[in-house]
């Protein structure tokens, strides 16, 4: 399995997602065409769980996410929360957002409130 390494421009996020669990979406995500850019990273995970991973981490720090973005990482999350139940291994989920970004931490906790695993929302101080 093959690392999956996206770099960020100024409206992608970058993503970082090793096959040793360790999976990580910084940036920024308002893509003109949200579908297109996060079915890469939603097969690279269908593919991953196949694998069997017995841990998942995922740490996402977003300063901004259009609304079709944020679709897709619903979407992206709720597939790991199914692997999770179907397979009894871990996944944990950290969503960073930056000092005083209110907005990403109600976000945080609306996604939190949607999928059913371990969900740690951390404000990252400047």
């Amino acid at each position: 399995m093959e690392t999956l390494n996206l770099i960020g421009t100024i409206s992608l996020p970058t993503v970082n997602f090793n096959p040793t669990g360790e999976l990580k979406i910084t940036g920024r995500s308002i893509p003109e065409h949200p579908v297109k850019f996060y079915e890469p990273i939603s097969n690279w995970i269908t593919d991953f769980v196949l694998t069997n991973p017995p841990v998942i981490n995922i740490l996402i720090h977003l300063d901004y996410l259009n609304t079709h973005s944020t679709e897709c990482v619903l979407i992206m999350l709720k597939k790991l929360e199914n692997y999770a139940k179907d397979s009894g291994s871990k996944v944990n989920i950290t969503w960073n957002f930056d000092e005083d970004d209110e907005d990403m931490e109600a976000l945080g906790e609306d996604l939190d409130s949607l999928v059913d695993i371990p969900f740690t929302i951390k404000e990252i101080k400047d």
